[in-house]
């Protein structure tokens, strides 16, 4: 072989000079290539021609061999068809394989013949018999797939094991992937059925999986015609329809079309007895499965026995109120309002059993001092971590509502955000709700019968030593720890066992605490309604500013509502005051300016320390003392004059000094802050921060009015800071809040998850129709939760509009609003003068009113009757009660005693006198425990709250917007709640 030609472009070219000689080289070597080339394609062209003439010189042989087979065949009296069933015969013996390589190796081959067959050019009989055969095979092949997967009993509901992982293991993308293996054939032909090439061709990743799905179902549905057992997933469906609290005909409708089971099946709660006639021989009939949801209530119930007997639990339980109405009312029959109790049990998270003991919470009880002004408030180093939490939430405001520009910070805020030893460990809660109880718990005794169908339910005893050996934590609401901690003081040193309440403790819920301190803030910052821009800075402006609706003070909106128009009112201030404390114009020319993230950090400490300053406030106040001393001295001694006894015609004039809407701007900064630092320590599970706010709160309910939650403040903040033991301790702040989803930033309180599951035991409750029962609601209230969380799961997996969908709200143009008005009036820019309406008092600084409050008094003080209750509690566990001493008497039945004579008219010695601690009277008798102390029976009493209407009042993250398809969220599936917690004060 000659050395590799290198292809070259070897024409003259016009631009470049060469010599005669080169130019006469290059100009021979390009006819050489060319007449190469040509010499190839005709040697190519040669080959071609010989292959063909090969070819049809093959064409003619086959032809002729082929004809006289043919002819042989017919002049022997046999037909193609007789030869062809000779060859394919599997009986047939042939010396050549002609079936496989002769016929079916030759796969090309094979599909023309059958093409021919079904092709045009052959007659309709032709295509008829071929296209009934293949049809034929076809189906017998799909129903010996449907036979495959039904003998597998992937899809029989009786074949599995009914508990939580049931339900929430289902997953129709899985499952459609599993039926699409097992059944190839038949997802072909649905394939054919649901797609066109052109949609293969242009439709998105996202809608190709969508319509496997459709073909899912529809197999799903033609599996369970092909047999009843293939039922697995009309199950999951008809348990959908349950808890989305669908009506009973839907049921039925979808039923038919094969995608659920029906409603008797779904609610069935297994045999019935019936009653035959005695002279008539019983007929023997069917006895009834229990339901699906009698099987999951069963499975939840028992998963909770198998926690309880653990010992490691909380019990969280609220009261529920129902309004069952009828379409027509008669006699017997009309709208009421059924009230009930609903509990949830929640494994202990990071805690162990010997940190639980009752004798150790006996002698923390008995060895804690009394509680003391210095431990609610805050030392230098606790101070100090607060003002950072303080930056850091006016931080968050400016960056997650400052507009696009800030986002870029996102990554600096969370790596700054502070954190305290007392953070939760991100982890998923398992929840646990119980059967629901036809008892209303707004009463001591209501509680004392809660706690035993608790126990019933879990299969507790509470006379056994190990039922007392081990601490109960309760959570709740107000209400619920007052009456709580009633029942414990009326028994405790009266009742022996854990009859006393001994083991108890008890676990404030925190999500009404906020609920409270939304109440006391609204009506605090409120301002005078009609006063408009004489008060720019008043709650009650800026509603009107976002034009919502109207509010009023004596009827207020939802616990949503109020908490919606504080947070926003609060992130246009904080907006507002950045572009005061930077210069800027805009957040854009801010956000386009500013490149360090340090110079936002010194601007966020700035807004806090100018903005949010109460010392400033009582300065700018003071100025005004003297004068309105003046004042109220002059007007006294005009009312004594001529005309005495009149009443002046108005509220003295405000005096003109100081600033009142600067400083009613300034107090709401403060409050606002702690409020939105509240929730945020929430949601991070930071226990830590929460206490922080916890211990200024105890001031800030009693200076706002919230006394009741004041006083509960007081009993929580002394366990934890003077009481519990350090490993007790460390339980509660581990096990307060919970984190349903196990993601980071999902904590939730506690009393807010029975709160959400009330709502979602409501909705499901209406399923049952007319049928309305607390035996339906005792069925159905323990799997809520799989429920919600199976109803979510196919909202999310199935990509529709049903349900609630999340996302951010876009306060964008209210925020605007509120910023520009703002500005206008100048309300955080010190105008000395500036006074309000003369019958608009300025804003009290809550926490300085409430710490007054708490530490003064004419003959007592909060603090000190606090103490006094707490050593009367503890004197009351030092006693033994006289149930303990009974077996310490040995004493013959039958025995006679002798008389014991007495000494008459002699007193004792008072050495001989026993000191015995002074207690209220005890109860003779369970029935007298609704007999409380005077200065307990208002922490019992309700109290006008926030109400809780829809779902978006008691969602587990009120930082999103939830919508839903048609209107769904006004269904009034939680109505009668803010009856439900009036207990809120």
């Amino acid at each position: 072989m000659g050395p590799p030609t290198v292809d070259v472009d070897v024409r003259p070219s016009d631009d470049v000079l060469f010599t005669p000689r080169t130019e006469k080289a290059l100009k021979s070597k390009a006819a050489q290539l060319k007449r190469r080339s040509t010499l190839e394609l005709q040697r190519a062209a040669a080959q071609a021609r010989v292959a063909q003439i090969a070819l049809e010189k093959r064409a003619l042989l086959r032809a002729h061999l082929f004809d006289k087979v043919l002819d042989d065949i017919s002049a022997g009296g046999f037909s193609f068809a007789e030869f062809a069933e000779y060859v394919f015969d599997p009986d047939t013996k042939l010396k050549t394989d002609w079936r496989w390589r002769g016929f079916f190796q030759q796969k090309a081959t094979v599909e023309r013949i059958f093409g021919y067959w079904s092709s045009s050019r052959y007659n309709t009989s032709t295509r008829a018999t071929v296209l009934d055969w293949a049809i034929s095979l076809v189906a017998a092949n799909a129903s010996a797939e449907a036979q495959g997967i039904t003998s597998s009993g992937i899809l029989s509901k009786s074949k599995k094991v009914i508990n939580e992982e049931y339900f929430l293991g289902y997953n129709l993308a899985g499952l459609t992937a599993t039926l699409r293996g097992m059944a190839p054939i038949a997802f072909r032909i649905l394939d054919a059925f649901s797609t066109t090439p052109r949609q293969l061709r242009e439709n998105s990743a996202a809608g190709l999986r969508r319509k496997e799905l459709l073909r899912g179902s529809a197999a799903l549905s033609l599996l369970k015609g092909f047999s009843q057992y293939n039922n697995y997933a009309q199950s999951i469906h008809s348990a959908y329809l349950a808890a989305t609290g669908a009506p009973r005909q839907h049921f039925s409708v979808l039923g038919a079309l094969g995608v659920s089971l029906g409603y008797t099946t779904v609610i069935s709660k297994g045999v019935k007895k019936h009653k035959t006639a005695t002279k008539q021989k019983p007929r023997k009939k069917k006895a009834r499965a229990p339901g699906l949801l009698t099987m999951l209530s069963d499975a939840c119930n028992a998963t909770s026995r198998a926690i309880a007997a653990s010992g490691m639990f909380v019990t969280v339980y609220d009261n529920i109120n129902m309004m069952v109405r009828v379409a027509e009312q008669i006699l017997g029959r009309k709208n009421a309002q059924e009230n009930g109790t609903c509990a949830t049990i929640v494994p202990l998270h990071d805690a162990k059993p010997e940190d639980l003991l009752t004798t150790t919470l006996d002698a923390s009880v008995l060895n804690a001092p009394p509680l003391r002004i210095e431990h609610l408030l805050l030392n230098p180093d606790e101070l100090d971590f607060h003002t950072k939490n303080m930056v850091h939430t006016i931080l968050r405001i400016i960056v997650r509502h400052g507009g696009d520009g800030f986002k870029k910070w996102q990554k600096d805020l969370d790596a700054m955000q502070p954190a305290s030893p007392e953070t939760i460990a991100v982890h998923k809660t398992p929840i646990h709700p119980l059967p629901s109880m036809e008892i209303d718990e707004n009463s001591i005794t209501g509680n004392i019968e809660v706690m035993d169908a608790i126990n019933k339910s879990l299969g507790l005893n509470a006379d056994e030593p190990e039922y007392l050996k081990y601490v109960k934590i309760i959570a709740g609401d107000q209400l619920t720890i007052a009456r709580q901690r009633s029942i414990l003081t009326v028994r405790l040193g009266h009742e022996s066992g854990s009859h006393a309440w001994r083991n108890i403790v008890l676990m404030p819920g925190l999500f009404h605490a906020k609920i409270a301190d939304t109440h006391g803030m609204l009506e605090t910052h409120f301002g005078k309604p009609n006063a408009g821009t004489r008060s720019p800075g008043s709650l009650g402006f800026h509603n009107t500013v976002l034009d919502r609706l109207p509010i009023t003070l004596t009827s207020l909106p939802a616990f949503r509502t109020c908490r919606d128009l504080i947070m926003v009112s609060l992130y246009a201030r904080v907006l507002h005051c950045l572009l005061l404390v930077s210069g800027k114009d805009s957040l854009d020319d801010y956000a386009s300016s500013v490149n360090s993230w340090d110079v936002i950090v010194g601007h966020a400490a700035v807004i806090y320390s100018r903005f949010a300053d109460p010392d400033l406030v009582q300065e700018l106040r003071e100025q005004r003392i003297p004068d309105e001393r003046k004042r109220d001295a002059e007007a006294k001694a005009a009312s004594k004059g001529a005309n005495k006894g009149a009443k002046p015609d108005g509220p003295l004039p405000h005096v003109k000094k100081g600033d009142m809407v600067f400083e009613n701007a300034i107090l709401f900064l403060r409050d606002a802050l702690l409020t939105r630092e509240f929730t945020d320590a929430v949601k991070a599970g930071d226990s830590g921060r929460v206490v922080n706010i916890l211990r200024l709160w105890v001031f800030s309910y009693r200076g706002s009015g919230r006394s009741k939650y004041a006083h509960e403040m007081l009993h929580l903040l002394h366990n934890l800071i003077c009481v519990w033991t350090r490993e007790l301790r460390h339980i509660i702040l581990q096990n307060w809040l919970l984190n349903p989803t196990g993601k980071p930033n999902s904590f939730v309180e506690i009393d807010l998850v029975q709160e959400h599951l009330n709502f979602w035991i409501k909705k499901i409750y209406k399923a049952d129709g007319d049928g309305h029962s607390w035996d339906w609601l005792a069925l159905v209230s323990p799997c809520v939760d799989i429920l919600r969380t199976l109803a979510t799961r196919i909202n999310t997996d199935l990509g529709a509009r049903q349900g609630a969908k999340h996302t951010i709200p876009n306060l964008t143009e209210d925020i605007a609003a509120l910023m520009d008005s703002l500005n206008e009036h100048d309300v955080y820019t010190l105008q000395p003068g500036r006074v309000l309406d003369d019958d608009e008092k300025p804003v009290p600084d809550i926490l300085a009113v409430g710490m007054a409050a708490l530490t003064h008094g004419a003959s007592t003080t909060p603090l000190a009757d606090f103490n006094r209750q707490f050593e009367s509690l503890r004197e009351r566990r030092r006693l033994t009660p006289i149930a303990d001493l009974l077996h310490l008497l040995d004493v013959d039945g039958d025995a006679v005693l002798p008389p014991v004579e007495l000494p008459v008219g002699a007193a004792p010695a008072e050495d001989d006198q026993v000191a015995l601690p002074r207690l209220e009277e005890i109860p003779d008798s369970d029935e007298e425990e609704g007999d409380v102390d005077a200065g307990e029976e208002e922490l019992l009493l309700a109290s006008p709250t926030l109400t809780r209407l829809n779902a978006e009042d008691v969602a587990l993250d009120m930082d999103v917007h939830e919508w839903y398809l048609d209107g769904e969220e006004d269904d009034s599936d939680y109505e009668g709640s803010g009856g439900e917690s009036d207990d809120d004060e």
